[in-house]
């Protein structure tokens, strides 16, 4: 007979408890223990004496779900959004600003002690953004089926949508639109064929990006034009094709349905002084004001010299690299994607910058043998996703780079890399932290490295 395998059940009670929060871990949820268990409490603050519900269990570790809290922190201030109990997108809606901004640099040090053994002072530079209102990138899920349709963000244990009328992250602009981006979505022909929806604020537009799942008919995408027109939107929309015995990868096309609303021109944000257009599809830092303030570290930490060859790596639109073309002699920029690449170097003859050079790079493959590799280089900038560059620091190694700045959205994948360089003669020489997310765990950082010319 067939047996078929079939997981243990978790090993949770659905039985409420009570715990004492302790601490908070470096997700900035609560810690707190019970019978040789430790439980991590999102919502919880130290002091606390909470009653928890177990979400999930394994071995000596689990979380919890919050579910009443019995005596309550001093620190403890209350939520404005009245989504906050529902929503998944701000966690930290219950906790002081200086208190979160304070646990963030706590964490961090944490795990360089913990994994490195090394004690990180304490940064020379902290920048928080407000709390509110500083968003300027989104995305809208949508649920929709023959019953209901919903558009708004995922609920916080679970997949469910939960709809919103505003946002309070958001920049204002993109908050008073979801209502009406509700309305026209649900006067499509058929709404299942939609994806989600992505809400951009540029400088010089409010962009919507419509993702669908299949074609979208010629009326649907009057509508759209319409609604961008009328709302002085710039609409885009990606549809994806049915996949073909033909295609080899899923066909995707992108198209501006309003390019009029800007005279064609693309939506841009400024970096001190250089214009970078983009398409709703590219990535940006969604916090304006905190992406200013870490380039002025950045180059304040490479210590430009009109001579300088710097290297840049997972350069992205070339957010960092086109501002630093102009006070060196020559930067590459190296990026995974063709379409960011080709826009970056669009981007730098419309900004008369002739001496920054963008080349189209998996930096997981083998890259050692290209001429970018072997280029001359003076300085190197790195800023990686969440997964970090594991493949990239061998090579930085045996280059001796003298120079490193590592720019870093995942503390975790930080340290991994870090690690390598430390035992390989590198020094953290400073460091500082962006409160980029604030009400979230995420935080960015930036490290200075340097080693002897010997």
């Amino acid at each position: 007979m067939v047996r078929f395998y079939k997981p243990a059940p978790k090993d949770v009670s659905q039985k409420h408890f009570a715990l004492q929060i302790k601490g908070l871990d470096n997700n900035l949820r609560g810690i707190g223990q019970d019978s040789g268990v430790t439980w991590f409490v999102e919502g919880a603050l130290p002091g606390e004496d909470v009653i928890v519900r177990a979400i999930d269990k394994k071995k000596n570790t689990g979380n919890a779900e919050l579910i009443a809290v019995k005596k309550t922190s001093e620190l403890r201030q209350s939520c404005s959004c009245e989504y906050a109990d529902k929503c998944g997108g701000c966690s930290l809606q219950h906790m002081p600003l200086d208190l979160e901004v304070t646990s963030k640099v706590q964490g961090v040090q944490r795990l360089f002690k913990k994994n490195l053994s090394f004690e990180l002072k304490e940064p020379s530079f902290i920048e928080s953004s407000v709390p509110s209102h500083y968003r300027r990138v989104c995305r809208l899920s949508i649920m929709a089926d023959r019953k209901e349709f919903k558009i708004g963000f995922r609920e916080k244990y679970g997949k469910k949508i939960v709809e919103v009328e505003h946002c309070e992250v958001l920049d204002e602009a993109l908050s008073i639109i979801i209502p009406k981006i509700r309305e026209v979505c649900l006067k499509v022909s058929n709404f299942k064929l939609l994806g989600h929806v992505e809400l951009v604020k540029a400088d010089n537009c409010v962009a919507v990006l419509v993702r669908t799942i299949n074609a979208l008919p010629k009326q649907d995408k009057e509508l759209f034009k319409q609604f961008g027109n009328d709302n002085n939107v710039l609409c885009f929309v990606l549809e994806r094709f049915e996949k073909t015995k033909e295609d080899l990868v899923q066909r995707e096309e992108l198209s501006c349905l309003n390019s009029e609303l800007t005279n064609n021109e693309l939506p841009y944000y400024d970096n001190n002084g250089v214009k970078i257009h983009f398409r709703p599809t590219d990535f940006i830092q969604i916090n304006s004001h905190v992406n200013d303030k870490m380039y002025e570290v950045v180059s304040k930490y490479l210590n430009l010299d009109k001579e300088d060859e710097i290297l840049d790596l997972f350069c992205g639109l070339g957010n960092f690299t086109l501002p630093l073309a102009k006070h060196v002699k020559h930067v590459y920029g190296v990026e995974l994607v063709g379409g960011m690449v080709r826009l970056a170097k669009q981007n730098a003859t419309e900004n008369n910058i002739d001496n920054a050079e963008f080349i189209v790079q998996d930096l997981d493959e083998e890259f050692e043998r290209t001429l970018w590799a072997k280029s001359k280089v003076t300085k190197v900038l790195l800023d990686p996703g969440r997964q970090g560059a594991a493949r990239v620091m061998p090579y930085l190694v045996n280059r001796k780079i003298p120079h490193i700045v590592y720019v870093s959205c995942n503390p975790l994948t930080l340290v991994r890399d870090i690690g390598v360089l430390l035992k390989s003669g590198y020094e953290i020489k400073d460091w500082s932290l962006f409160n980029m997310f604030p009400r979230t765990e995420h935080v960015e950082t930036v490290v200075l490295l340097s080693r002897d010319k010997a």
